[in-house]
């Protein structure tokens, strides 16, 4: 006996999907929308597979990563200013670097 998994699908309940595809689209159309489907899962998987491999590649690119870095220093940078009199609190904070 074979055991199909698809996701969180058991085989039972893929054998159900089956028999109503069958019930509904009949046995002439089944085949035929199940090779589109089957199309499409592998077109969605090459996109993603793309998308997965281009953005690992941006995560390497060096200048990228400065820029990153270079952002995280002026935002760190920004929080760690003293508050002026305006804003809540009046207290002055000063930091040593």
């Amino acid at each position: 006996m074979v055991v199909c998994h698809v996701g969180n699908l058991g085989g039972g309940e893929v054998l159900v999907v089956l028999l109503l595809g069958l019930i509904i689209l009949g046995p002439k159309r089944l085949p035929v929308v199940g090779r589109q489907v089957g199309r499409m899962i592998g077109q969605i998987r090459r996109v993603s597979t793309a998308f997965q491999e281009e953005f690992r590649a941006s995560l390497n690119d060096p200048a990228i990563e400065l820029e990153a870095r270079e952002r995280g220093s002026i935002y760190r940078s920004e929080r760690e200013k003293p508050k002026t009199d305006n804003q809540e609190g009046n207290h002055s904070e000063t930091s040593e670097v």
